[in-house]
């Protein structure tokens, strides 16, 4: 698999991860997100066991098409939250970069659950 994808990508919103690097049990991805006219690239690091409760929260997000899952950077203030909403939409939010840098993006916007067996198994790759 490519070190690098496209989760998501629509004419207003846009999700790229590619992985950077592993270091002692932490991985260190950057994350490109786009929402609206506004867009932003960070980079976010967190450990192998942080990332498998996630990549297990995805997977049961996707099979009952309810519930939540965060996932937060270990280097700064910065998160990524993933809802699914009553009528099965899955609510992205989060903050891009952390609120002490320059420069920070808070972002928010839904989209079908296909999103989480994408990111979901792009994370899988990472960890196995």
């Amino acid at each position: 698999m490519s070190d690098r994808i496209s989760i998501l990508s629509t004419e207003n919103h846009c999700i790229d991860v590619e992985h950077l690097y592993t270091v002692e049990g932490y991985i260190t991805l950057a994350l490109t997100i786009k929402s609206g006219d506004f867009k932003g690239k960070s980079n976010f690091c967190f450990s192998k066991e942080t990332l498998t409760h996630f990549i297990q929260s995805l997977k049961e997000m996707g099979t009952r098409l309810d519930g939540s899952s965060r996932i937060d950077d270990y280097d700064s203030d910065a998160y990524i939250y993933l809802e699914v909403n009553k009528l099965g939409h899955v609510v992205i939010s989060g903050q891009l970069g952390g609120s002490h840098q320059e420069h920070s993006m808070k972002f928010k916007f839904s989209t079908d659950q296909t999103v989480l067996e994408e990111l979901r198994q792009y994370l899988d790759s990472l960890v196995f």
